[in-house]
């Protein structure tokens, strides 16, 4: 079976973006065509599609489409009125990958949302909030040195992560919360990864988050148009990430980003790079990327009832990691 080629691709990444955003514009031109008379259909709409198709917007925007959508389902035309001119007026981002902090949820709408929308999971909840200043100036810090060791150790990783990447949100738990979390990403949050401001001490785990976070974003634009598996959703298998279990299509996650984590600190390991303790850290945790692969293509391979796409998917991670189990 051929394979979807597992090795980082700016080009692809940029035309899963544009597909994207096309699938965006058409969708908001069918709901201001359809809702013309029950919404206020702001005059900004024109530009915006044209910006739209021009180049990236905001994961924001993407979020504020998703509650736009629950808004006129449950038939809140003021709420979409207001969500519509919240899209069209979004500012154009500026090139490059945005390093922000959260904001707090619970009292900015754009927080709020961002923490709503990465809570997909029913059995964990995510409650965030703002990392201090000296926090996030520190995690900035160790994300422009992660940032800069790819760039020389793995170039296009780190050209893709441009790419798939329009933001990475800093956060923190918020205090007396039993759910931990190193990142989260969202479908409706295309182009937005969100870490953990207090963690990633090292280069090597914030190229490991980098990695794993943008191979979530990977795989949400590649499956936009047909699930991964053929498995029913409600049905729980063991994970090799998470001590709960996990639906197929969440096995199939854990396993892909694994290898792509595994890639990412293997090609950064024999660039040579890292110093000894660096190295050390690396060897063990490519030890581990292994063994975890290995149990979730077990899981996969037993219940697993993939689709052609995540065949495909599937079979380039494993082509790459044969060598390494």
């Amino acid at each position: 079976m051929t394979s979807i080629s597992f090795q980082p691709d700016p080009a692809r990444a940029r035309r899963l973006d544009s597909r994207m955003r096309a699938r965006l514009a058409d969708s908001l031109s069918y709901i201001a065509a359809e809702m013309d008379g029950e919404i206020q259909i702001p005059r900004q709409l024109e530009s915006f599609l044209q910006n739209l198709a021009a180049g990236p917007v905001s994961p924001a925007v993407y979020g504020a489409y998703f509650d736009l959508v629950l808004a006129l389902e449950r038939g809140d035309r003021p709420g979409g009125t207001t969500l519509l001119n919240e899209i069209v007026t979004a500012p154009i981002p500026a090139p490059g990958t945005a390093i922000v902090g959260i904001g707090d949820p619970s009292s900015q709408t754009v927080a709020g949302r961002y923490q709503r929308l990465i809570n997909t999971d029913p059995d964990i909840h995510l409650t965030l909030k703002p990392p201090s200043p000296a926090t996030e100036t520190a995690a900035k810090s160790r994300l422009k040195a992660a940032f800069e060791l790819l760039e020389r150790g793995f170039p296009a990783l780190a050209a893709e992560l441009a790419v798939l990447l329009r933001e990475i949100v800093l956060a923190v738990n918020a205090e007396n919360v039993r759910a931990t979390f190193d990142g989260a990403s969202s479908f409706m949050l295309w182009g937005a990864i969100i870490l953990n401001a207090e963690i990633g001490d090292t280069p090597i785990a914030l190229i490991e988050g980098l990695a794993h976070e943008s191979g979530h974003n990977l795989l949400f634009g590649l499956c936009a148009d047909g699930p991964l598996v053929e498995n029913d959703d409600y049905d729980r298998f063991p994970s090799p990430l998470r001590a709960d279990p996990r639906p197929m299509d969440g096995i199939v996650h854990a396993a892909y980003v694994i290898a792509r984590m595994h890639q990412a600190v293997h090609t950064v390991l024999t660039a040579d790079l890292l110093d000894s303790a660096q190295a050390t850290l690396a060897r063990q945790n490519l030890r581990n990327h292994a063994a975890a692969f290995q149990r979730g293509i077990d899981t996969i391979d037993q219940f697993g009832h993939l689709s052609a796409l995540g065949q495909e998917l599937m079979s380039g991670a494993r082509d790459y990691m044969a060598p390494f189990i």
